[in-house]
């Protein structure tokens, strides 16, 4: 009988075994539990695999990704998270790589403050869903240090004309005031923490009148 544990074994051809033979596995606390035909059967379903050993072991080796991490990006159950909030800080657990519905009307500025930008890669997307009637939507960079570069396209309703403005220097908020600014619905900002201190900013916003920047100075 062999009895001797191994970290790993490796079975180039095959694994014979006695009628009524079993595979026992042993949790640290030694609690036996037998591994069944169908847990065998699970393990080994890689059907539609077409990735080679190196390109899995690229992957895999010295992977140091956190279990957040990893669940972020492939849960795509929350792939998309809708608030009504009039405040909320945004954080790369909650909101980063996914989409943020906002369908907050209220009279106040509502308001989303990014995380401190680290050079993280995280990405934020955020979409007013709904044409603001009353307040504004704010998506403001937190501190003093960070800022915002980029451009924001504002398509006019009204004269069916669009118009492109970029961040300046000191740039660390974008507001949609629901006419000359955005803020009619559809309108969507993607950030990117593209190195310490500097958010890099996409929006194509709807809006009307004469158009003006969305970007300011807190």
């Amino acid at each position: 009988m062999l009895t001797r544990m191994f970290d790993l074994a490796v079975i180039k051809k095959k694994l014979l075994m006695k009628k009524g033979a079993k595979i026992v596995t042993t949790s640290t606390a030694g609690v036996e539990t037998d591994v069944t035909a169908e847990d065998l059967a699970a393990a080994a379903n890689l059907s539609g695999l077409t990735a080679t050993v190196a390109e899995l072991n690229a992957v895999c080796d010295d992977n140091a990704a956190t279990a957040a991490e990893i669940t972020r990006t492939c849960d795509i159950s929350a792939r998309v998270i809708t608030t009504t909030a009039t405040a909320l800080s945004l954080t790369v657990t909650e909101h980063a790589d996914r989409v943020v519905l906002v369908n907050s009307n209220s009279t106040v500025a509502n308001t989303f403050t990014l995380p401190v930008a680290t050079g993280s890669g995280a990405k934020f997307t955020l979409i007013n869903n709904i044409a603001q009637t009353q307040g504004t939507v704010v998506v403001a960079a937190n501190g003093t240090l960070d800022t915002l570069t980029g451009v924001a396209i504002i398509g006019d309703t009204t004269a069916e004309t669009a118009g492109a403005f970029v961040t300046s220097a000191t740039s660390d908020k974008i507001s949609l005031n629901r006419t000359t600014q955005g803020g009619l619905g559809g309108d969507q900002i993607e950030l990117l923490d593209g190195k310490a201190n500097q958010w890099t900013i996409r929006a194509t916003l709807t809006g009307s009148g004469t158009l003006q920047t969305p970007f300011s100075q807190t």
